[in-house]
């Protein structure tokens, strides 16, 4: 009877044991299928590199300076011994005509002015400077219609073309003076041209004269 008991001991010990090790296995975290599904999934993102866009500075050719702005120009004087002074100009672009309307004051200024030529019309740019800032007071800047280009959207400089006109820029500016004038060339019909200033340091300086 001993016996049989110590047997049904063994037994009894087997089936607690097997008991145990399915319970050890249960325990571990069960994933829900849909959620094993989402977890299995690779979403591919789309990497978008910005782009940088770099402005160019204002008076450049490719961002030139709206019409009736002011920007200040560094130049340099010179005086009788080639001795260079830094100064600063301010330059504004006042006033523009175009067409039959800067012929008639071209033509009225004098007789002897020529029509444009075939496929080309008059421009009268009314200019500005102001010497705001010179290292020297004894020596005076020319501010003038030489200064200044007219280019074509396409990027042509045109040939200046001589005319007498009203109140032609032509100025000696000593530091602190101003004065203002007309600058007139011939362009090509309809052109979306700008003018440039020619400074003594650096590129030249483009205004929007439309």
């Amino acid at each position: 009877m001993k016996k049989v008991m110590m047997i049904w001991s063994a037994l009894l010990l087997l089936v607690l044991a097997a008991c145990g090790d399915i319970n050890e296995k249960n325990s571990r975290e069960v994933t829900p299928k849909n959620e094993a599904a989402a977890e299995s999934q690779v979403e591919a993102e789309e990497v978008v590199e910005e782009e940088v866009i770099v402005e160019k500075p204002v008076g450049t050719r490719s961002n030139p300076l709206p019409f009736g702005e002011t920007i200040t120009v560094k130049e340099n004087i010179y005086d009788d011994s080639y001795n260079a002074y830094d100064s600063s100009i301010e330059i504004t672009l006042l006033e523009s005509i175009r067409g039959n309307e800067a012929w008639a004051i071209i033509e009225k200024e004098n007789m002897y002015n020529e029509p444009a030529a075939d496929g080309f019309e008059y421009v009268l740019i009314k200019v500005k400077g102001f010497l705001k800032e010179s290292e020297t007071d004894d020596d005076s800047l020319y501010f003038s219609n030489m200064n200044f280009d007219f280019v074509s959207n396409e990027g042509e400089v045109y040939e200046w073309v001589s005319a007498v006109v009203p109140n032609e820029l032509s100025k000696e500016l000593y530091n602190g003076g101003s004065g203002e004038g007309f600058i007139s060339n011939q362009v090509k019909i309809g052109d979306d041209y700008k003018v440039s200033y020619d400074s003594s340091e650096g590129s030249p300086v483009f205004f929007y004269v439309q």
